[in-house]
């Protein structure tokens, strides 16, 4: 005969894990929110007014990513101070904090000169960016250890759709306020409404660490407290499952950074939409159609990696995902509408997104998992920021070379496309055998997700 006690610990294990997967996923969509307010496209156009060119706006981009690599030191901070809850809550706190004093930097350029506040700016947006990273190798540690493996597929994908919605509604805010603004205030300075937007999406990521709060800290699991954390960063380099992970991170965040500069010019340099048609159009209908498919591509992109496997699902998103940029390429001031078709594309990134999450929390030692996520991260940060920069550099000595501006581009996005679709097969290797064996056995999943 069962003992009831025995019963009901599992019921209320039960119970506790599936709260606090509930609570990780408003904490997701409450964060999308704060942070659609404070979208990279706002921030680009804050430095714009600070005279920031090709160069300097990839720099602005690119400097995060270099902040970054400081989160190889979260494990050693986490066993140090063995709370890696109040370790996650108080950074992402911080970040907040930190990304109210952005707003003030725009009308403290009054009394320095415009590379003083353009450095100020660039500052305040690191120091944001490594708090808030300090912050997810935390969380990430900590939902590693809540989720079981075998239905964690679907809770990425469930906690995927809540970061797109909310992103929706962030950045849709944002525009709206913004075109509002302008139509009443037509005379007032174009920062004001940028800078109101951030403090708001401050404020927001500062309350979304209320559920975090309420979930269980999992202190007693074996992770919680990490062991050797530096030794440990070099073992996940010398793994190999993990290395051919970090392999195709680093090669990935290669192909997206180098032309991420040019996409975000080009609809200002050469279709020459004002910005409050770019972010309006952009939240409204062009990135509500792609988070709007996101949302639904998430949950059934986990089911499918609970099923089948992650390696299987990320290759399909990833040819889907990178023909994005050949829409790009199409577009001209008179055609500007092919942009449409990137949107549509990169709906697929949602089941590449999943499949990584679930991915790098799988090949990562369930017992000492902070070290792994760090150099995860801090790779494709890292990688994605030295991108960036040769991205800026490239455009301006193409522009340099007084190449028409529609071929300019036309070169960045189309070898843009030919490097992201590459990384397919860095992508297979990781569980290469599983697969071509899942590809074969099921082609009609590839036609489904293209129908998608």
């Amino acid at each position: 005969m069962a003992d009831p006690t025995e019963n009901h610990d599992a019921r209320s294990h039960v119970s506790s894990v599936r709260r606090a997967m509930r609570l990780a996923s408003v904490n997701a969509g409450l964060w999308a929110v704060g942070n659609g307010l404070v979208s990279t496209q706002l921030v680009t156009y804050l430095a714009n007014e600070f005279g920031a060119r090709g160069l300097a706006i990839s720099f602005i981009l690119a400097a995060p990513r270099f902040a970054g690599l400081l989160r190889l030191g979260v494990p050693a901070l986490i066993a140090r101070v063995r709370r890696r809850k109040a370790i996650c809550i108080g950074a992402y706190l911080a970040s907040a904090v930190t990304l109210c004093g952005l707003p003030l930097v725009v009308p403290a350029q009054r009394y320095f000169s415009s590379g003083q506040s353009l450095g100020m700016l660039v500052a305040a947006w690191c120091v944001y960016h490594l708090f808030e990273y300090i912050g997810t190798v935390a969380l990430w540690s900590w939902l590693g250890d809540l989720t079981p493996p075998r239905i964690r597929g679907r809770f990425l994908g469930g906690r995927e759709r809540w970061l797109v919605l909310g992103r929706i509604g962030g950045i849709a805010a944002s525009a709206l306020f913004s075109i509002a603004w302008t139509a009443f205030l037509p005379d007032a300075p174009r920062w004001q409404p940028l800078a109101l937007s951030a403090a708001a999406g401050a404020l927001m990521m500062g309350i979304a660490v209320a559920p975090l709060i309420s979930m269980s800290s999992a202190q007693t699991s074996p992770s919680a407290v990490p062991r050797l954390p530096w030794r440990t960063l070099v073992q996940a380099i010398v793994d190999p499952k993990y290395r051919r992970l970090l392999t195709f991170s680093f090669w990935f965040a290669l192909a997206t950074g180098i032309t991420l500069s040019a996409q975000q010019l080009y609809p200002i340099r050469v279709l020459e939409i004002p910005y409050a048609a770019i972010i309006g159009l952009s939240s409204i209908g062009l990135n509500s159609l792609m988070w709007s498919g996101q949302s639904l591509v998430a949950p059934w992109a986990g089911r499918l990696t609970d099923r089948h496997g992650n390696p299987p699902v990320m290759v399909v998103s990833l040819l889907i995902a990178s023909s994005g940029l050949l829409f790009f390429l199409a577009a001209a001031p008179q055609q500007p509408w092919w942009i449409i078709g990137a949107y549509v594309a990169w709906m697929a990134y949602a089941g590449l997104n999943v499949g990584l999450d679930n991915t790098k929390l799988q090949l990562a030692q369930p017992n000492n998992n902070a070290p792994y996520l760090a150099v995860y991260h801090a790779v494709s940060d890292l990688t994605n920021g030295i991108a960036i920069i040769g991205g800026g550099l490239l455009y301006d000595r193409l522009a340099a070379g007084g190449s028409d501006a529609i071929a300019l581009y036309a070169q960045l996005f189309f070898w843009g496309w030919v490097a992201r679709t590459s990384t397919v097969i860095l992508l297979a290797r990781i569980n290469y055998k599983g697969s071509a064996r899942f590809l074969c056995a099921n082609p009609q999943i590839a036609v489904a997700m293209v129908d998608v």
